[in-house]
């Protein structure tokens, strides 16, 4: 593989203008069977995070925010406990790009609920304890995917106090678990509610698009008793078909045995829907600051480049951008570890190239968008750390299909996720 100079990187949603700078050219293979077998880690063995190397020349990599304390200020227990619909105030650093504050509950991501902030400032943030939040430690998530280390103290999330008063009309809270929901992901858009009343309701769920207001399905709750919190999953999909990505919100509707109904209000203009989300069906795949590649490191730059390189520090964390199937897991003398995954409902491939060490997946397993598959890295004949990225068409990569230029699709994954 041949090197080449005078490169440049372009400013693109979370990245930071270089220039200067020497990297990898054109990546050619004969055919994929050409390249040598690595094996890798164990299932009960999974390779450590690598420590980050440093980040290319002109990446700049904003902090991640600092949370140094939080005290409960409203609607509280106590100072250190809450509920749902308690606000809580957090101080530390680095606060001001703040997307959300995620309540991790118990070990694991299952509990995990987020909550976009009320208000937010450099040293501060207010938000609401959300629908669902258990008691465990909080995170701050900023617009760049960095988060803060978890909060110590943790949070003490106990069941709400409701006050059922006979006859009152039932009243609807309604919760996403977190702002954005990619398909194919390993957890899916999801909302959590529960009907204040003193008797069961019967309740229907829509999801409502918000670029017209229709309602793109349906859900028939039943009959769901009062202040009993429920959840319920979309997968992306209304009758076998992919839905446009774009934002959406689940709407709740409660009817009692005498007639009386109830639906989740709507937001003013300029607040936070508690019950939107983003649907998406990528994720960006590096999981850190980086630069995109000009000139020789564009699609079809030098020697017929078949992808994008895009920079960051060795180390930074890669996730599938879509999930799907591992077809390849190998090394190449010039590619480094690779590995190439047939997107689920696609009939794209997706190469990943130059990564530090052998994947963290194998051939023939299923992924699913946003896992960890591995780490930027410089293995093969590359000069810079960088992903090497490529797109393939049907029927595959090195298979009879054609690769095309990955730069339009990163760069609007890139805004949005």
């Amino acid at each position: 593989m041949a090197r080449h100079r005078g490169m440049a990187a372009t400013r693109r949603g979370r990245t930071t203008a270089y220039g200067g700078l020497v990297a990898v050219a054109a990546l050619v293979f004969a055919t994929p069977a050409g390249a040598q077998g690595t094996g890798g880690a164990s299932a009960d063995q999974p390779a450590p995070q690598p420590q980050l190397s440093a980040p290319p020349p002109g990446v700049v990599v904003r902090p991640a925010p600092l949370l140094r304390s939080w005290v409960c200020r409203r609607e509280c227990l106590d100072s250190r406990s809450g509920s749902t619909g308690s606000v809580l105030r957090l101080r530390g650093k680095w606060l001001g790009r703040t997307f959300e504050v995620i309540f991790q509950g118990a070990p694991g991501e299952a509990d995990d609920v987020a909550a976009a902030p009320l208000r937010r400032s450099k040293k501060a943030v207010t938000v609401k304890v959300p629908l669902a939040a258990v008691t465990g430690p909080i995170v701050v998530s900023d617009r760049d995917g960095n988060q803060s280390a978890p909060s110590d103290p943790a949070v003490n999330v106990s069941a709400p106090v409701t006050l059922k008063a006979a006859g009152r009309p039932p009243t609807i809270e309604v919760q996403t678990r977190a702002r954005r929901a990619f398909f194919d992901a390993a957890r899916p858009a999801t909302v959590s509610y529960v009907v204040h009343g003193d008797a069961p309701t019967h309740v229907v769920v829509e999801l409502v698009r918000a670029s017209d207001s229709a309602v793109v399905t349906t859900w028939d709750a039943g009959e769901i008793p009062a202040e009993t919190p429920q959840t319920l999953s979309w997968d992306g999909m209304v009758d076998g078909k992919l839905q446009s990505e774009g934002r959406y919100s689940f709407r709740v509707t409660a009817v009692s045995a005498s007639g009386v109904r109830a639906v989740t209000a709507q937001v003013k203009k300029g607040a936070v829907n508690p019950a939107a989300f983003r649907f998406l069906r990528h994720e960006f795949p590096i999981r850190g600051p980086h630069g995109y590649g000009e000139f020789q490191a564009r699609f079809g730059g030098g020697r017929g480049h078949q992808g994008q390189d895009t920079f960051a520090a060795c180390g930074t964390p890669l996730v599938a951008a879509r999930g799907g199937k591992v077809k390849f897991k190998q090394y190449h003398s010039r590619a480094g570890h690779y590995l190439v995954i047939d997107g689920q409902r696609t009939g794209i491939d997706y190469a990943y190239m130059h990564l530090r060490a052998p994947a963290l997946v194998d051939e023939g397993d299923r992924v699913r968008t946003g896992q960890l598959i591995g780490y930027v890295g410089q293995t093969g004949d590359a000069s810079a750390c960088h992903l090497h990225f490529e797109m393939w068409s049907a029927p595959g990569w090195y298979d009879g299909g054609h690769a095309f230029d990955p730069l339009p699709s990163l760069m609007a994954w890139d805004k949005m996720s």
